[in-house]
């Protein structure tokens, strides 16, 4: 009589995340994306291919809340456009993207199909600083002045601005598009001890 061997465990086909869009990286085209019905988290068109944003935690939030509350006190009666996760069209393909919060300077052209002045791009867990490196070098292509990069686990943070296509760890934001503006990251991440 033979003996049977057990059969190797079957492998469990790959599953997405409840929360991810069935969207999520699916290529089509710039129509059909722009058609697609709003879904949270929010849907990136990065080359050709939707791409969903990660989860924001409680600190992110916080942090983005932050720092365009303070933007707007400084500015105070100066009218300013300052908004959270608004779809901006970038580049010639054209790309779709999100930054966490973007700044219109006065007398910029206002809109989706204009790029910010300023993005800030705050790092979820799930995200790689590489990646969010890569995301402010393209925007900068893209015509944003400023971007910067906030990295609440590292309590760090990063501008890309001018000529220097690279960023520049800093311990006070700053832009150029905002003159006499200082937020020392002191004060910023002391909101997370609260």
């Amino acid at each position: 009589m033979a003996i049977r061997q057990p059969s190797a465990p079957r492998a469990k086909p790959p599953t997405r995340p409840r929360w991810q869009s069935k969207y999520h990286g699916v290529r089509m085209t710039p129509e059909e994306y722009l058609a697609l019905p709003e879904e949270k988290p929010y849907l990136e068109y990065v080359d050709g291919v939707v791409l969903q944003k990660p989860m924001p935690n409680e600190e992110h939030g916080r942090i983005a809340f932050r720092i365009g509350f303070l933007i707007q006190t400084w500015l105070g009666s100066i009218p300013a456009r300052i908004g959270g996760e608004i779809r901006a069209r970038l580049g010639d393909l054209p790309n779709y993207r999100l930054p966490d919060l973007s700044y219109w300077k006065p007398d910029a052209p206002f809109g989706n199909e204009e790029p910010p002045t300023i993005a800030v791009e705050v790092r979820s867990r799930d995200q790689t600083v590489a990646e969010l490196r890569r995301k402010c070098e393209f925007l900068r292509s893209s015509g944003v002045e400023t971007c910067w990069l906030i990295d609440p686990v590292t309590r760090t943070a990063e501008v890309f601005e001018g000529r220097k296509k690279t960023g520049t760890p800093v311990a006070i934001l700053a832009a150029q598009s905002l003159p006499g503006f200082e937020l020392a990251l002191s004060d910023l991440f002391a909101i997370l001890d609260d």
